[in-house]
């Protein structure tokens, strides 16, 4: 949702996310790739030195630009300070969160006049409106479907402020974390334990504390008809004045099924014998069920690996339908960098996923997300399966020619080969002049030399000193990432 942004906030923010995924960049391959003149680029970096300190933008006549960074920051940062600056951004967190009644207060509090923010409005609009809901000014809320507000909220809560502890006190926590495991514990009613692990803890935090802001001051969006669901945290006194002393909404029959609706809807199974019955009945759900098992199957016989958590990845697969409503980020895509990270790394394989992944989510609007979420589950959740795809990873031959001996070139193959996990076969050569080299250097894929006078038509030469540094693994990987997707 860069689009919601102002143009120049946009124009930022492309060239910060261009200096993250670069070493140096030159000001002419800046100003082509964001169609932008070099003076504009150059104010545009005095003013993100502010936004973005500590890390500074250094530049060099010679070289170009680069971000400077210390060993906290990195990109996820970088959206987070845009989110928090964004003018646009925070009309949308204080209409939804009903911090104004009138639209002359909230001009006054962004201090920007009540005509720019009609302007902002609509604009952004245009882009709320496919996501399922628009600003409603006269209203001053947020209307449209429930599930589409509360999934860019909850979203948007969690890019801006990364842990709920940012957000809410620890008074509000402990009682959300209360109704957060009731809510758990009525969708998979028949686990023994419930392991409310960091990421699930987190985002339950950030989405009920959206629908308790979506209930209480959102009146447009309210759902009826809901299935009934019994909870037992109803019948203790305390938490129920708890949590209306701390959110000034009641505990109540109502508001916990709709919490529990947005979050994982009447259609979520709770588990496979739940879906085994389900599929005897349904064509839909035969078909989904088929394709996710031969799936995680296939996987299994290709990469030789078994799956320890075959039931638990098989049932997020098949739940992700009922519990993705819309996009799955809002200006910090983290699925798709752990997609391309995966391809970089491991060539073809994560490609094979897609187009499997595509067969089973085909239908849903909201594939493209509901793919890349799929892929992070089944890595993340597959530990085995990155260590699989390690032994599986392509070799590139490379020969050595150092100016040194013989045995420090041999030493050299073996650490090259080590710190990259085996994606270089290193051979040291021993010849006599470079014409001798070109016809040796023909039976392999590049050169590794620390000679800047090296050079040979058609093979790459990398160059990196005696003591091979990071950089210097670095710069081999991106030789070695650039071949294989040529290939």
């Amino acid at each position: 949702m860069k689009e919601i942004l102002s143009s120049r906030s946009k124009r930022q923010l492309e060239l910060m996310e261009l200096l993250a995924d670069n070493d140096w960049v030159t000001f002419s391959t800046a100003s082509e790739a964001l169609s932008a003149p070099v003076k504009t680029l150059k104010s545009d970096i005095i003013e993100l030195e502010t936004l973005l300190a500590p890390a500074t933008i250094e530049s060099s006549k010679k070289y170009g630009i680069r971000l400077a960074t210390n060993f906290g920051f990195c990109k996820t940062s970088i959206y987070q300070k845009f989110i928090k600056n964004s003018v646009e951004f925070q009309l949308i967190e204080k209409i939804f969160l009903h911090n104004f009644s009138t639209i002359v207060d909230l001009a006054d509090d962004l201090y920007i006049s009540v005509s720019t923010i009609k302007r902002i409005v609509l604009r952004v609009n245009q882009l709320l409106q496919i996501e399922g809901f628009t600003i409603n000014l006269k209203k001053m809320q947020l209307v449209g479907d429930p599930h589409s507000i509360c999934n860019f909220m909850q979203h948007y809560f969690y890019e801006k402020y990364g842990v709920a502890e940012s957000l809410l006190t620890p008074a509000q926590l402990v009682i959300l974390d209360k109704v957060g495991l009731q809510i758990v514990k009525q969708a998979v009613p028949n686990e023994p334990s419930y392991n409310l692990d960091f990421s699930l803890l987190n985002r339950l935090r950030f989405y009920t504390y959206t629908i308790i802001n979506l209930l209480k001051h959102n009146s447009e969006n309210q759902l009826h008809n809901l299935p009934k669901k019994e909870f037992p945290i109803l019948n203790d006194t305390y938490a129920c004045d708890e949590f209306y002393s701390q959110f000034h909404l009641p505990l109540s029959s109502v508001n916990l099924n709709t919490f529990f609706y947005l979050f994982f809807s009447d259609q979520y199974a709770d588990s496979l014998d739940t879906v085994q019955e389900l599929i005897k009945v349904d064509r839909n759900a035969f078909l989904k069920y088929q394709k996710i098992e031969t799936l995680l199957q296939e996987i299994e016989k290709k990469m030789g690996c078994k799956c320890a958590n075959f039931d638990d990845i098989f049932m997020r697969l098949y739940n992700l339908d009922c519990q993705i409503h819309g996009r799955t980020y809002i200006l910090h895509n983290k699925n798709k960098e752990f997609l391309i990270s995966i391809k970089n790394l491991y060539g073809h394989f994560p490609t094979e996923l897609i187009h499997s992944l595509q067969a089973i989510f085909y239908s849903n609007p909201y594939k493209e997300y509901m793919i890349y979420e799929a892929i992070s589950i089944l890595f993340t959740n597959w530990p085995h399966l990155l260590d699989r795809l390690e032994y599986s990873t392509p070799t590139m031959n490379a020969c050595l020619l150092f100016n040194s001996g013989i045995e420090y070139m041999n030493m050299l193959s073996e650490r090259i080969t080590y710190y990259l996990r085996g994606r270089f076969s290193c051979t040291p050569l021993q010849v006599t002049s470079l014409e001798e080299l070109a016809k040796e250097a023909s039976a392999y894929d590049c050169i590794i030399t620390n000679i800047p006078e090296i050079y040979i038509d058609n093979i790459p030469t990398i160059v990196i000193p005696l003591i091979p540094d990071a950089k210097s693994f670095d710069k081999l990987m991106l030789v070695y990432e650039d071949y294989f997707d040529t290939k």
